[in-house]
């Protein structure tokens, strides 16, 4: 059984409780009504956005570009690049299925992105006299989304890269003309180590001092730093949560009169409706976790079942950031004080991290992918004893098996390699899969509230209507189509794939055979040989 507020599945059966008010608590000051819509606030402005080529980045593009059309100019902080030229690393971007909606409703827009050469880990970014004169003088918004995501980066390029970085982009912001509002993208679990019940929509107290570790990072020796990590961070599980964190006091202290808003999404999904269903683009957090299950690579997860985890589908994510932009660029009251938006959902759309493998594999076996390396089936255990069993047994040993019919078919697939990748990706989530955290987000609802009523249609964050089966289905959907690339998963080739997933099955059930016609003929040949001359 699937456990949710708005829909209970049992037996495959889909029974709706009564749907809940979504926004309970408006916590957010109503805005005049006459201050424009979104649509008109973001008309005639030049944004600048870093992080532009994320996942979110891109999503926030196009949303912009879509929904927003009268926009002046959407300016791209990215890296130089040799032998590319600026139009050719656009049209990189743009020439992915995320931006064909805009293409046959606005493709002029697309004329109005343009890149500005800078890097978050150089002083001041890198920038260019000319080009930091023109942000000074000319940038209206900013979207801060650049970051190292990565869990297992070093201490030093964390440090420098997520909390560095956002201190010299504060001081390019000090000297904007004409600066309305700041975004500071961030994470809801940069604030897990703290003991409370659940994490509320303000900026925690650091434990660390975010001026002395960016002089520990820029001054002392990698190697003396990665000696120094686990003390360094403490109750923090790695230094993605831990940097993200020193960031956000960082803003909190430094922001003075700039309108700024700290935007902290949960796990980032795919898609829900826009713009299209599905779309994802990355295998971060649990999702590599999950491919993995679809095609049967993954047979076994270090996670505990009955905790629960929060997603956030990243269309709704969007919406949210480019609403509490404009609302913090408007709202009189609290013009000094960042404002802070958790983007949850776990009080409606309920995730188990079982839901996250056990319908995921019937969904391969009823609709199988056509990269299918192996029967799906998938355990999940949070006793790490028994996962490194499984690991084994299920992983490296028929990674013996599977190997050798690869070389026989001229497929070449390092095995090995890939398995240990999901040791340690496994090993690294294992913090967040073992355990559950909560957190408030009713400043993220109350933005439904504000809305005008022209914006609803458009930038609505109301999520209470989502189904948890639908939307697991639809990530799948969007795993296998956007990030497998599987161009031929179409109804046209489900007899092709059903036979292929007939094959792996026999497979399977013949190597399960073996090893156990292998296990009693050992202990019969030589455990039952050594307990007859010891006994008898």
């Amino acid at each position: 059984m699937i456990d949710n507020k708005n829909d209970i599945f049992k037996d495959n059966n889909r029974v709706k409780s009564k749907k809940k008010v979504f926004v309970e608590n408006v916590t957010l000051s109503q805005l005049s009504k006459d201050v424009p819509s979104i649509r008109e606030f973001y008309a005639d402005q030049n944004i600048l956005v870093t992080g532009g080529t994320g996942f979110m980045g891109k999503v926030l593009i196009e949303k912009l570009l879509r929904s927003c059309p009268k926009i002046k100019g959407i300016y791209l902080l990215m890296r130089s690049k040799k032998n590319y030229t600026d139009e050719q690393r656009l049209n990189k971007i743009f020439n992915i299925p995320l931006f064909d909606k805009l293409k046959e409703e606005c493709p002029e827009s697309l004329s109005k992105v343009k890149i500005i050469k800078g890097d978050i880990t150089e002083l001041e970014y890198g920038l260019s006299d000319s080009d930091l004169e023109f942000i000074i003088n000319e940038i209206n918004i900013v979207f801060h989304a650049a970051a190292s995501v990565r869990f297992d980066d070093s201490l030093k390029d964390a440090i420098l890269i997520n909390t560095r970085g956002t201190n010299e982009l504060l001081k390019i912001l000090k000297q904007m003309k004409n600066l309305k509002v700041y975004l500071h993208t961030s994470t809801t679990y940069c604030n897990i180590d703290k003991d409370v019940d659940a994490i509320e929509e303000k900026v925690y107290k650091a434990t660390t001092n975010w001026e002395t570790m960016i002089k520990a990072a820029e001054t002392m020796d990698k190697n003396v730093l990665n000696y120094l990590e686990q003390k360094i961070l403490n109750k923090y599980p790695n230094t993605y949560t831990f940097s993200k964190n020193l960031a956000e006091e960082l803003v909190s202290e430094n922001c003075g009169d700039i309108p700024t808003v700290i935007f902290r999404p949960t796990v980032v999904c795919c898609a829900e409706n826009e713009p299209i269903p599905g779309w994802i683009d990355n295998f971060n957090g649990p999702v590599g976790l999950i491919a993995g299950g679809q095609v049967g690579i993954i047979h076994v997860v270090y996670i505990n079942g009955e905790k629960k985890v929060d997603w956030v589908p990243v269309d709704r994510a969007i919406k949210g950031m480019i609403t509490s932009a404009w609302y913090k660029a408007l709202e009189q009251t609290e013009r000094n004080k960042c404002l802070v938006i958790n983007s949850s959902t776990s009080d409606f759309i309920q995730f188990n991290n079982s839901v996250l493998f056990d319908p995921g594999t019937e969904i391969a076996k009823r609709n199988p992918p056509n990269q299918l390396l192996w029967y799906p089936f998938c355990f999940h255990t949070s006793n790490k004893y028994l996962y490194w069993f499984y690991f084994v047994t299920l992983h490296l040993i028929p990674a013996i098996f599977l190997s050798v019919l690869l070389k026989i078919s001229n497929q070449r697939l390092k095995l090995f390699k890939l398995y240990r990748r999901i040791y340690f990706a496994n090993m690294k989530l294992a913090p967040f899969t073992l355990n559950e955290f909560k957190f408030k987000n009713d400043n993220f609802k109350s933005l439904q509230a504000i809305l005008k009523p022209e914006d609803v249609d458009k930038f609505s964050v109301d999520y209470s209507g989502v189904v948890v089966l639908d939307h697991f289905e639809l990530q799948i959907d969007g795993i296998i189509r956007y990030l497998l690339k599987d161009k031929n998963y179409s109804k046209d080739t489900f007899d092709k794939r059903v036979f292929n997933l007939k094959i792996k099955f026999f497979l399977h059930v013949a190597v399960i055979s073996l090893l156990l016609i292998g296990s009693m003929f050992v202990l019969n040949r030589y455990v039952g040989k050594f307990v007859y001359k010891r006994y008898f």
